[in-house]
């Protein structure tokens, strides 16, 4: 999903970065505002990590969202049985 897309709907999507984060505070993501450059300072400093490391993790996380009729989704890789 494009970041813009994030950006512009950041209320939506901030409990799912909790989910993935839950060190990061509801003040600080307030702080992010959508901001993806903040977002990864913001993983980088609580989690003690890379930027590297915080921007692989976004990526990551970024790269499955998805939207279903202006609903917002984390896919979930399937597997096969």
């Amino acid at each position: 999903m494009d970041w813009d897309v994030i950006e512009s709907n950041w209320a939506e999507f901030k409990g799912n970065i909790k989910q993935h984060w839950s060190k990061i505070s509801d003040s600080q993501l307030d702080l992010v505002a959508g901001r993806r450059d903040y977002l990864v300072r913001t993983i980088q400093t609580v989690y003690g990590m890379s930027k590297e490391e915080a921007g692989s993790q976004l990526s990551a996380w970024q790269s499955v969202q998805i939207n279903i009729d202006g609903h917002f989704y984390e896919s979930k890789p399937f597997s096969i049985r």
